[in-house]
């Protein structure tokens, strides 16, 4: 009985008591059992300075541990983020001052493009993309026009406006999205199309790096005018976009859209874009992004070129 009183005894004494973790608000950290506290001061144990008694109004928070503080801290920041965010869409304009996707980001681009055996002389691309999201709804929407002229005639002359709607489930990394898209082209078989999805998603990585989601859904398109005469055709849509950021300036995005027919397994479509780009100046949201496009249809007639792939650098203004 007396050598386990004495084990006991020797345990408490050699046992460090359980430290908490107090911030100070000059930005000091202490780490240290507390012994003693009342409404004007916090007495500590610290292992190198003894007992320490400090004034209450020199305390910013105090933590169980640097665990809870760390988690404290970036849940702290997380808010301030989103109340940031908040304030800056509640002051936005929108659009031109037009309230058009207010608080929404926005970007312009213009640029220069090529294609696969090219040898036209003016080839120009213009583009503008927006997307907005919270804790329930994403929204991202793509307008983009190319034209190429060669020797005083128009040789390339198309324009696409695509919207995507995620409803989002918070804490959830799947999702439920619809997504239409409105084609014209002069230089197909049909003069404009449209599409439309309806289908599911699954967020597999967002971090500080990487931004990684899939879709699958159905739906369909209908062309209209030209040589074949309107026309609609059941497809599927599985496709998957991520973005990469390499560093504080430098980032990379990658999409791909598979439409399989269901109605002739043989027909399918596939979009593909591949964009880097390199902040210019931070400041101003000005940017460069290089890029490469391509779309396959391998529903075209026989007669008709399946492949369209272009290659573009563009300044970007993000406003």
């Amino acid at each position: 009985m007396k050598r386990f009183l004495t084990a006991a005894l020797l345990f408490a004494v050699t046992t460090p008591a359980l430290s908490e973790t107090l911030k100070l608000k000059d930005g000091d950290i202490i780490n240290a059992p507390i012994t003693a506290q009342d409404d004007a001061s916090v007495t500590i144990n610290h292992p190198s300075l003894g007992e320490v008694k400090i004034a209450r109004d020199r305390i910013a928070a105090i933590y169980k541990d640097a665990d809870a503080m760390a988690a404290a801290e970036a849940e702290a920041d997380a808010a301030q983020k989103a109340a940031d965010l908040e304030a800056e869409r509640a002051a936005d304009g929108g659009l031109f001052g037009l309230g058009l996707f207010k608080g929404w980001n926005r970007q312009f681009e213009f640029g220069v493009t090529g294609a696969e055996g090219n040898s036209q002389n003016v080839n120009l691309r213009a583009a503008f993309h927006t997307d907005y999201e919270d804790d329930e709804d994403r929204w991202i929407y793509d307008m983009v026009y190319r034209v190429a002229r060669s020797n005083g005639a128009t040789t390339e002359n198309k324009f696409f406006a695509q919207l995507t709607k995620d409803w989002l489930f918070p804490d959830e990394k799947y999702f439920v999205f619809a997504n239409g898209r409105y084609d014209w082209d002069d230089f197909q078989d049909w003069d404009s199309r449209w599409s439309g999805f309806l289908g599911g998603g699954y967020q597999f990585l967002d971090d500080d790096n990487w931004n990684v989601r899939g879709r699958a859904g159905v739906g369909g398109n209908q062309e209209m005018g030209g040589t074949l005469g309107d026309e609609f055709t059941m497809e599927a849509l599985v496709g998957v976009e991520a973005d990469y950021v390499i560093s504080e300036d430098q980032s990379v995005a990658f999409t791909n859209y598979l439409y399989p027919s269901l109605e002739d397994i043989a027909d399918f479509r596939n979009i593909t874009t591949l964009d880097y780009v390199i902040a210019i100046d931070r400041d101003k949201g000005i940017d460069l992004k290089i890029g490469l496009a391509n779309e396959h249809d391998q529903s075209t007639p026989s007669t008709s070129k399946k492949n369209d792939f272009t290659y573009y650098i563009s300044l970007v203004w993000k406003f």
